[in-house]
């Protein structure tokens, strides 16, 4: 197997080392999936059982790479995936911060497998230093990759458009200091509700005339789910403030993940979207056309 990589665009050194660093927020590991189309980062649920996807990253190989060549297992798997250390990602592209001239990634053999992030460093009009890292990465086997399948489903009761999502972020920051959990809902008319319930306090931020890309309503039957992304329902929750409205869709979520979605990806230009199948799980999904997207999957909760 060979990979080797480079990037030479700032635009995209940018946002490569943003992203590493957003995904260090939601896990101490990710698998990397490189194939000749995409780059995929993949963060899985930290529980025991199945494995659940949590975060799913797709990075176009154009938009990113200058060089790229790959060689996989085999010609019909043209494909390497890789499990690493998200923190170790985020701190050997932290130098992109500074006036680089080209980051160069390959999968190297250094006594163990290692993916080699090798940095050049504009020092001066003709001077350059280079910065190497080596990140200790674990090469997973072809038959565990269905482990990490990319999530078909596109099914939801309802999808909105999310306001701007650092102001989100201040909102549920202090929602966070009352509850472990979020009710998130959404209806028809383009009202997404954000509410924490608990026997002290009952507190919602409500955000109208959002965009609402579809909507089902709840009598819409979900015909398959794939069953590695949706847990099971345990309760069935009803807001006391909206609770007469039969087109209300909502999910109860954790809500220490949904500030990590609001304060790990702020990414520029990007359309940021909440889906909700009603009592099963939220979807949100950002999407910068041509050069990223992320789904991160939140399973239904306990109020």
């Amino acid at each position: 197997m060979k990979f080797r990589a480079v990037i030479t665009e700032a635009p995209a050194m940018r946002d490569f080392m943003n992203i590493a660093l957003s995904l260090s927020k939601f896990s101490k590991e990710c698998v990397m999936r490189i194939t000749t189309r995409k780059v995929y980062f993949i963060i899985s649920e930290e529980d025991s059982g199945p494995r659940r996807p949590l975060v799913w990253c797709e990075l176009p190989i154009n938009f990113y790479f200058k060089e790229y060549n790959v060689v996989g297992v085999n010609q019909q798997f043209n494909e390497i995936y890789l499990e690493f250390s998200t923190a170790l990602l985020a701190r050997s592209l932290s130098v992109l911060k500074q006036n680089v001239k080209s980051c160069k990634i390959k999968l190297t053999d250094k006594d163990s497998p290692c993916l080699t992030i090798e940095t050049e460093l504009m020092a001066g009009d003709i001077i350059s230093r280079q910065v190497v890292h080596d990140i200790p990465v674990e090469v997973i086997s072809r038959k565990h990759w269905s482990d990490y399948e990319e999530p078909h489903f596109n099914d939801f009761h309802v999808t909105i458009q999310m306001p701007n999502l650092k102001f989100l972020k201040n909102i549920v920051d202090k929602m966070r200091n009352t509850s472990h959990t979020l009710i998130v809902s959404a209806n028809k008319n383009g009202r997404l509700t954000l509410q924490v319930k608990t026997n002290m306090i009952n507190l919602s931020a409500h955000f109208t005339d959002l965009n609402v890309d579809s909507f089902a309503g709840k009598n819409f039957k979900i015909l398959s789910i794939h069953p590695s992304i949706v847990g099971h329902t345990t309760t069935n929750i009803h807001s006391a403030i909206e609770e007469n409205d039969s087109d209300l869709i909502q999910s109860v979520v954790d809500i220490k993940k949904f500030v990590m979605f609001l304060s790990g990806l702020q990414i520029n230009n990007c359309r940021t979207t909440c889906s909700i199948v009603h009592s099963k799980m939220v979807k949100l999904y950002m999407d910068q056309p041509g050069s990223l997207s992320i789904q991160v999957f939140l399973t239904e909760m306990s109020l």
